[in-house]
Formats: C-alpha cells, sequence, structure tokens
C-alpha cells in the first residue's frame, strides 16, 4: 500500500508541476487515429501489479546528434513504468514516466477529436532549459517534431473510461546541463499504455488523502 501511495503521490506531482516547465510554444493540435488492431500490442507490452498498471517504453536518446541511448536496438523495452490520467472537465490528460523524481516521459492532451502531445525532462536540480540562452529550470515540456497517437478505441470522456493506446513521437530539441557542459538533446519514443479508470483531479487527491489518513 506504502509503494501504491508513493507512485501515484510522485505521478501526481510530475503532472502538477509539468505546467511549471519551461513550455515550448504555439501548441499544435492535430487528431489521433482509433485502431482497436493495437489492443493485442498494448496488453503484451503493459502489466497490472499492486502499484496499479505499469506501461512500457521504448526510446532513442540524442545527445549532441549522437545516440546516447537505443533500446529499439537493443531489444529490451523501458518496463515498469508509471502511467497515469486524469479527467479535467472534456480533456484527458495522460502521463508517461520514466524513473521515479527525474527521469523523461511524454504527456498527453486528449480532446474531442484532436490532441496535444509533449516530450518531458525532469530532475531533481535545475539542470534543464529549451533554448539555448534560456535559465535552467528542474524541467521542460517539449512540443513534438513528429507524432503518432493509436487509440484502441474512442475515448468517452467519462469518468471510470480506460484509454489505452500507442503513442508514437520525435520532440524538438533542447538542452541539459551538469557539470558545467551544455548538451542538444532529442527524444525519440515509442510509449504503450493503459490507463486505470478516469478520476477527476479531485477525486485522486481525496482517494490518496483517505489512504493516508487510514494508513497514520
Amino acid at each position: 500500500m506504502k509503494k501504491y501511495i508513493t507512485l501515484i503521490s510522485s505521478t501526481l506531482l510530475v503532472v502538477l508541476s509539468a505546467s511549471c516547465y519551461q513550455t515550448s510554444k504555439p501548441i499544435n493540435y492535430r487528431g489521433y487515429i482509433v485502431d482497436n488492431s493495437i489492443k493485442s500490442k498494448v496488453n503484451q507490452k503493459v502489466k497490472s501489479s499492486s502499484a496499479g498498471i505499469l506501461s512500457s517504453m521504448d526510446m532513442k536518446m540524442f545527445e549532441n546528434d549522437s545516440i546516447v541511448l537505443d533500446t529499439y536496438s537493443a531489444g529490451k523495452s523501458i518496463d515498469e513504468c508509471m502511467t497515469f490520467a486524469l479527467l479535467e472537465g472534456d480533456t484527458i490528460n495522460i502521463t508517461g514516466f520514466a524513473g521515479m523524481f527525474a527521469g523523461v516521459g511524454y504527456q498527453i492532451a486528449l480532446f474531442k477529436d484532436t490532441c496535444v502531445v509533449r516530450h518531458f525532462a525532469k530532475s531533481d536540480m535545475e539542470v534543464y532549459k529549451l533554448h539555448e540562452n534560456d535559465s535552467l529550470d528542474l524541467g521542460v515540456a517539449v512540443l513534438c517534431k513528429t507524432y503518432t497517437l493509436n487509440l484502441a478505441s474512442k475515448p468517452t470522456f467519462k469518468k471510470g473510461d480506460v484509454v489505452e493506446g500507442i503513442i508514437e513521437l520525435t520532440s524538438d530539441e533542447y538542452y541539459e546541463v551538469a557539470n558545467g557542459n551544455q548538451k542538444k538533446c532529442k527524444m525519440q519514443l515509442t510509449g504503450y499504455f493503459k490507463t486505470m479508470p478516469l478520476e477527476s483531479m479531485e477525486d485522486e487527491y481525496n482517494k490518496i488523502k483517505n489512504k493516508l489518513k487510514d494508513k497514520w
């Protein structure tokens, strides 16, 4: 139970703090594809545990135009990624995240017939910036040069809905500065996800609060 609360609380922190990151603009709205045939592939890549539903990612990470990580070639996906989704009015916000207090992932904002997809990176230190002359921040949320979002079924945008799909993206460039060295970064990522039944931010907050209350 403690592990579950820690995972959900950490992911909520990612969702809430992402709005404070340096964010690329303008927003580019594009549609998504509904394709029921992806359902079996998604089910192979996600699993249930005491912590909820865990997903997986493949990624190719570039630093100064050189590949520094490539799980596609290695044939070994990054498993046990956190996936979290919230229903906010007529919008479903999905976050996929590899890591805990530092790591990388994606954010999907689903609307009726369109979506916005961002890659994000976060750290517990101020090491990221969107543009070369920006000041450093704890994280960046970067729009994508290209992305394709496939969903197994069309969302109903109602509480209790489960959303599953595959997101493929290539991010715009951003920067990371560590030990005085600046690196230009870019991410190619494929994420496989299935959400828990959708709840509002208030419902999720109250659920965690009650669990903490019961525990202590």
